[in-house]
């Protein structure tokens, strides 16, 4: 499986349906919006990578897994 976030090798887990969950040994565990993943793929769009792992590491000290909902998404420009 592929990680969402840098494109490297994850390990899904299954989830709640609407929601995909990775485990990526860069960017860690996090659960994504299928809705997210839709619209980025729509328009084209991927994650600033080195960004969005540090939102996941400020998150992680609430929560375990991270939720990245449409709001929570730094693309690059």
């Amino acid at each position: 499986m592929t990680c969402l976030i840098c494109a490297g090798h994850a390990h899904s887990v299954e989830c709640a349906t609407g929601w995909e969950e990775r485990h990526c040994s860069e960017c860690g565990g996090y659960r994504i919006s299928q809705l997210l993943i839709l619209a980025m793929m729509d328009q084209g769009q991927i994650f600033d990578t080195s960004k969005m792992r540090e939102w996941l590491t400020t998150q992680r000290s609430l929560m375990p897994t991270p939720i990245i909902e449409p709001h929570h998404a730094i693309l690059l420009s």
